[in-house]
């Protein structure tokens, strides 16, 4: 009995031994520095921070020197900024066709012709083009972005590409007087219309403020209402249809028709363009990573962070945003 309780304790001796062993070979701490001390090292620190800064100014680095001070600095390029806001903005229009559906022309006069060696009225002409569907193609161009003022400013060059239009055209003849009634006559006539959209160039113009959010930046577009003007070239087909039908009718009735130049009322009318609104709300916020987790793992301990912005600043070449940190409970 007493030799099996012998051999734990001389391990307990040992061990015991080892340990002071290795507690002696380990060298002592050095004592805590002075207030003195403490008070040069803060004093190197701030002289360090303000050769830092300095520097810095000096080489115009970034524009630094207008980021909001805090606890951390960072600085996102605005070369990342822009390429993000060209893909969005691009990308809403690239390829996107617009298309107008029953749309109503209406036009109406009074025809005088001289008669019996007199100007008289022979007729009251009612004309409606009744287009049933328009559609025109979008391209953007390169857009331009300028950055400062808390906001990026967007210029988007859109073209508005090939498009095609058809559609019904309805003339009402009315003749007024016996000779009117015997030269033409009353007449109802419909025939079909086709035409192309007219190419034409605008500038979208627009901006995104610039707000921390969090751990993110936020760009909110204001672009207000956009509105892009679709005009319609009659197709030579439509003309040739317009000239057949006055063509067959008499000589007499001939002459009252082109005294109304349905081509030309046609070309005006559809030519005058129909407008197309686009609403803002196909520009939504974009979120840019740029900020601090709200908790950090150090050696197995995580701690919570508390994050205060203390302002954001945007210069031609970052987008600069300040915080100070704490450690909370």
């Amino acid at each position: 009995m007493k030799k099996a309780l012998l051999v734990p304790l001389l391990l307990v001796v040992v061990a015991g031994t080892a340990l002071a062993v290795r507690q002696a070979r380990r060298p002592a701490p050095p004592p805590p520095p002075s207030r003195a001390e403490l008070d040069a090292l803060i004093a190197k620190r701030a002289a360090l921070r303000e050769k830092l800064l300095d520097l810095t100014l000096r080489r115009d680095d970034q524009g630094i020197g207008n980021a909001p001070q805090g606890s951390i600095m960072l600085g996102l390029p605005t070369r990342f900024t822009r390429s993000v806001v060209e893909q969005v903005v691009t990308g809403l229009f690239r390829e996107t066709t617009l298309t107008l559906k029953n749309l109503k022309v209406h036009k109406q006069g009074d025809v005088k012709a001289r008669v019996l060696f007199a100007q008289r009225k022979v007729g009251e002409y009612v004309l409606d083009v009744d287009i049933h569907e328009v559609s025109g193609r979008l391209q953007p161009g390169q857009p331009s972005l300028t950055f400062g003022q808390d906001q990026v400013g967007v210029e988007l060059p859109v073209s508005l590409a090939d498009g095609l239009g058809r559609g019904a055209l309805r003339l009402v003849w009315d003749s007024k007087g016996l000779a009117a009634n015997a030269v033409c006559g009353d007449k109802d006539i419909t025939a079909a219309v086709t035409g192309t959209v007219v190419p034409a160039d605008y500038l979208v113009q627009g901006k995104f403020g610039i707000t921390a959010m969090g751990d993110t930046i936020v760009l909110r577009p204001d672009f207000g209402e956009l509105e892009i003007n679709v005009a319609v070239a009659a197709s030579a087909a439509t003309w040739a249809t317009v000239d057949q039908v006055i063509e067959s009718q008499g000589s007499a009735c001939r002459a009252a028709l082109r005294k109304i130049d349905l081509k030309g009322i046609l070309a005006r009318v559809i030519g005058k363009g129909f407008a197309v609104r686009i609403p803002a709300t196909i520009f939504q916020p974009i979120r840019l990573p740029a900020g601090v987790q709200s908790s950090l793992e150090l050696q197995g301990v995580t701690l919570a962070l508390q994050v205060k912005p203390t302002g954001m600043t945007v210069t031609p070449d970052r987008i600069w945003y300040g915080a100070d940190i704490r450690t909370g409970g």
